[in-house]
């Protein structure tokens, strides 16, 4: 805290009171009041003397009776802090247990982060910074900056099939943003009822009934989503690898929900979380590339790169342009400018493409030794989904409940989350979300074994 900070303290003695108690009362009250927070550095006597015109003594006198109640800290040749006062006005949530990190971190929805290219994303950053103008630097757009838009235009075309011109994506805060984003839009055109996968990402269905939707669960089998009987303004997919069971929306699916689109009007939200991750062969074409104007695409950098730079991107049928740049605008105006630009500078250098090709040999890697390693420890039980993605299904014998795995698997500090938790209709269906992705290779055996131990102690 700086002299100059602190002129909105008033030095204002009350009648009968001296100035070095009116000084004292003054720090007092903006320490328990929470202005002053503990560890906040107090100005040194002399220069806060100066600017109350006092005299040092007043100051010093100060400082020390309130060191001496509790309320300051005071060390050799160091300034002065604020010291840690409880406040019992301050409403303070209760921390619950204290969570350990996992022995083995099995959560399906983690990417491994420590791959994130450091060097390259600097480098960017500082060649954008160095570039910075008025207009960089100012109120951005909506929509997002141009040239991050023009990229992934063209970057989602070469390798997903998206038809899409730049005035068509929106960017975005993450996959959070761009449902929320996409069904306040919906809201706008009276929509009532959105359908999701059953099971799926719990999330999304906790975004959808905030926001008032009537949530309509669409069961899928291994083909994907049942088209039949689905009754909803709009449906959430995640065709390329349907999060939890890993299956692809195989063809006549895909065909069946297209006409589904053309001939109730409902739109189709294709998530596209992880396209980027499919190792047995190319993945199938993006959704929104056979029909632009009924599907509205998802992406996001949250897998490739990392959750914590809350990028991403919507692909919008022309029609909702408009009203989808209003919404992000009254969410939060435009997404963070020079982090954009970065990013557009990782894609159009073609660092962003080396770094996928990198982390899908990773992932491949891993996600082969905890098969390996399933098929000798569990050799009964089925691995199921595409090679793809950074999580896998083991399927569990009809009758062992899941939940009573995972919580088991808890005890032993190991992370992993039971298929059911996904689930929001009632069913026999058992198993295991076992994520792969921060599972270094030189965990995956001892991950593995106790895991199987653990799911032994339930056949």
């Amino acid at each position: 805290m700086e002299v100059d900070e602190a002129r909105w303290l008033p030095l204002e003695p009350r009648p009968g009171e001296t100035l070095r108690g009116a000084l004292e009362r003054t720090l007092r009250e903006a320490i328990l009041s929470g202005a002053l927070r503990a560890g906040v550095k107090l100005p040194p006597s002399r220069a806060l003397a100066q600017a109350f015109g006092v005299s040092r003594g007043v100051v010093t006198d100060a400082y020390e009776q309130l060191e001496a109640q509790g309320f300051l800290v005071t060390r050799p040749r160091a300034a002065t802090l604020v010291a840690a006062v409880g406040r019992p006005d301050v409403y303070r949530p209760d921390p619950g247990p204290a969570l350990a990190a996992p022995r083995f971190d099995l959560t399906p929805t983690t990417p491994d982060v420590s791959l994130f290219p450091v060097a390259q994303w600097l480098g960017a950053a500082q060649q954008v910074a160095r570039n910075a103008g008025p207009d960089t630097l100012g109120y951005g757009e909506s929509r997002g900056a141009r040239v991050l838009r023009t990229a992934l235009a063209d970057h989602l075309g070469r390798t997903r099939g998206v038809i899409a011109d730049p005035e068509q994506l929106v960017i975005v805060q993450g996959t959070a943003q761009g449902v929320d984003l996409i069904l306040r839009v919906l809201l706008t055109l009276d929509a009532s009822r959105i359908a999701v996968e059953d099971p799926s990402h719990t999330s999304q269905h906790q975004r959808i009934r905030a926001l008032g939707f009537e949530l309509r669960p669409q069961p899928i089998d291994d083909d994907g989503l049942l088209i039949e009987n689905l009754d909803a303004n709009a449906v959430l997919v995640t065709p390329a690898h349907q999060f939890p069971t890993g299956c692809v929306l195989s063809g006549e699916r895909r065909r069946a929900l297209l006409s589904w689109s053309r001939a109730s009007g409902g739109l189709i939200v294709e998530d596209d979380y992880d396209s980027e991750f499919r190792y047995d062969r190319e993945p199938v074409r993006a959704l929104q590339g056979l029909a632009p104007e009924h599907v509205v695409q998802i992406g996001t950098v949250s897998k490739t790169l990392a959750p914590a730079l809350r990028l991403g991107w919507l692909v919008v049928p022309p029609n909702l342009v408009d009203e989808a740049q209003r919404t992000k605008r009254l969410l939060d105006d435009f997404s963070p400018a020079l982090d954009q630009l970065t990013l557009a500078e990782l894609v159009i250098r073609g660092h962003y493409d080396r770094h996928v090709r990198r982390a899908r040999k990773i992932y491949r890697a891993r996600r082969d030794r905890v098969i390996a390693a399933l098929q000798r420890r569990l050799p009964e039980l089925t691995v199921e989904g595409v090679a793809a993605g950074v999580h896998l299904l083991l399927r569990l014998p009809a009758g062992v409940d899941d939940a009573e795995v995972a919580e088991a698997a808890r005890r032993t500090s190991i992370a992993v989350a039971p298929l059911s938790s996904f689930q929001l209709s009632p069913s026999p269906a058992s198993g295991m979300v076992i994520g792969y992705g921060r599972l270094h290779e030189s965990a995956g055996e001892d991950a593995m074994g106790a895991f199987a131990a653990v799911v032994r102690e339930h056949l």
